[in-house]
C-alpha cells in the first residue's frame, strides 16, 4: 500500500513531523519513506537542520529546484 500526505506544516513543527515520520520508520522496518520539502524561503542549512533526527535517515538528497 502506497500512502501519500501533503502537509502544510509551520515552520517551527518541520522538525518534529520529521522526527515522528522517523520513529515511525524505525518501529516498522517494512515501511520506507520518501520525503519531499518544498520551503522556498528556508535556507539549505535550516533544510538540513530540519533532516537532522535521530537516528539519522539513513541517505537524504538536497537538490534545489532548477
Amino acid at each position: 500500500m502506497k500512502v501519500m500526505i501533503l502537509a502544510d506544516v509551520p515552520d517551527d513543527l518541520g522538525h518534529a513531523l520529521m522526527q515522528h515520520l522517523r520513529d515511525f520508520d524505525t518501529a516498522h522496518p517494512g515501511c520506507h519513506f520518501k520525503i519531499a520539502v518544498n520551503a522556498p524561503d528556508m535556507s539549505l542549512g535550516e533544510m538540513q537542520a530540519l533532516l537532522n533526527v535521530n537516528p539519522p535517515f539513513a541517505f537524504h538528497d538536497l537538490r534545489r529546484k532548477q
